[in-house]
């Protein structure tokens, strides 16, 4: 009998249409249940969540805010929900999850700001089955069970114990656990990194998958078009998850699948690749030296791009004092493509994510930027420093 997996909301995901499978796979629906209740659908238009990690909260006397430096790989949670849930960081630079095993799990990307996890972000996949996993649908927000969002906060107690907190309430202990591994599989996130795998399904259009650092875009190409995803990944309890945060057409908000030691790619929908492995080859570039304002004038069109450090945009075009186009939203380096997603746009329609490759990246002079954005008028692709008198 095949099992029929259930998702839940990533409000942040304005596009997304459902977890842990293939979106280009035709079948994709067969394996999983979804409904306008269980997906958020958003406009472009519609701003990104806020996280409240850094709101103050009380911990017991003589206790710490835990660090990335007290989580282990794999751990577990004792009385998550009246039962056991297991808690995985892989390579702890930006993805974490949390597992009932075989029956539900939840990717979140967070910077475990003030030792916590936002579940805000946060996508779930699941058998569909009730209990436990109706517990872990209502952690992350939907239009089903209208919360914004729960969290879990850890810390270090007087005894050096790593505790957590579901939503600042009891705190319970949080205890290293193991997770059996196989050769024939890769059980580490990093083993992917600086890797390339071209892969072709057994019909449709090639698909290439780009591995940076805790990043990941997925290029889907054949004779007449193409599209693209990317977002965070990692491999947590054996699991390739590819939870996404830019995209440009409606896709799934994350991929759960195993990669074999051969580099085929096996998803929880069923489906498999076999992939050509090679080097990734990029520039590095620094987001560092990109947070600042550029702008240029093109085709009579005064144009200003302010990155900012907090990873939020805003991108205008004037035509003398009227103004033509506003956008705003957030961005991220993977390697050398600049990657924007629109969180708000005077120009409705408007695309909702545009990566490109940034070069001759000087932050005193300008830069080139080679992106993807099909709407006019079209972003400009060199930008210089802007001067002021």
């Amino acid at each position: 009998m095949k099992r029929s997996f259930i998702l839940a909301g990533c409000a942040a995901l304005a596009l997304s249409l459902g977890a842990c499978g293939d979106a280009t796979s035709s079948d994709a629906s067969d394996d999983l249940l979804s409904s306008a209740g269980d997906t958020e659908k958003s406009s472009s238009s519609k701003a990104e969540d806020k996280s409240s990690s850094s709101a103050k909260r009380d911990i017991p006397e003589g206790a710490r805010v835990a660090t990335l430096d007290d989580l282990e790989r794999n751990m577990e949670l004792s009385g998550f929900f009246g039962g056991t849930a297991y808690l995985a960081t892989g390579t702890k630079i930006g993805l974490f999850s949390i597992w009932v095993p075989d029956t539900a799990w939840i990717s979140v990307p967070s910077d475990f700001k003030d030792g916590v996890i936002e579940f805000s972000r946060g996508t779930i996949a699941a058998i569909d089955a009730k209990g436990v996993v109706d517990s872990m649908k209502a952690l992350v927000p939907s239009e089903s069970n209208k919360n914004p969002g729960r969290s879990i906060g850890f810390i270090v107690n007087e005894d050096d114990q790593l505790q957590y907190t579901l939503d600042g309430k009891t705190y319970k202990d949080v205890k290293e656990t193991s997770v059996k591994t196989t050769t024939s599989i890769i059980s580490k996130g990093e083993d992917l990194a600086g890797k390339q795998l071209e892969c072709e399904p057994d019909s449709g259009a090639k698909e290439v998958y780009s591995f940076y650092d805790g990043r990941y875009i997925v290029e889907t190409k054949d004779d007449k078009n193409g599209t693209w995803s990317a977002g965070y990944y990692d491999i947590h309890r054996g699991k390739l998850l590819m939870h996404t945060l830019f995209y440009p057409q409606p896709t799934y908000s994350m991929f759960t699948a195993t990669v074999s030691n051969k580099y085929g790619i096996d998803f929880s929908t069923g489906k498999s690749l076999t992939c050509k492995v090679s080097e990734l080859k990029y520039g590095k570039v620094s987001a560092k030296n990109l947070a600042q304002e550029w702008d240029v004038s093109v085709d009579g069109l005064d144009w200003m791009f302010k990155l900012k450090d907090d990873k939020t945009f805003e991108l205008e075009a004037k035509k003398g004092v009227d103004p033509k186009l506003k956008r705003n939203g957030t961005w991220d380096v993977y390697g050398d493509n600049l990657m924007l997603k629109f969180t708000a746009c005077s120009d409705k329609g408007c695309t909702p994510s545009v990566k490109g490759v940034v070069s001759d990246l000087d932050p005193k002079k300008g830069f080139k930027y080679a992106h993807s954005d099909p709407d006019e008028p079209n972003i400009p692709k060199e930008w210089e420093v802007p001067i002021y008198e």
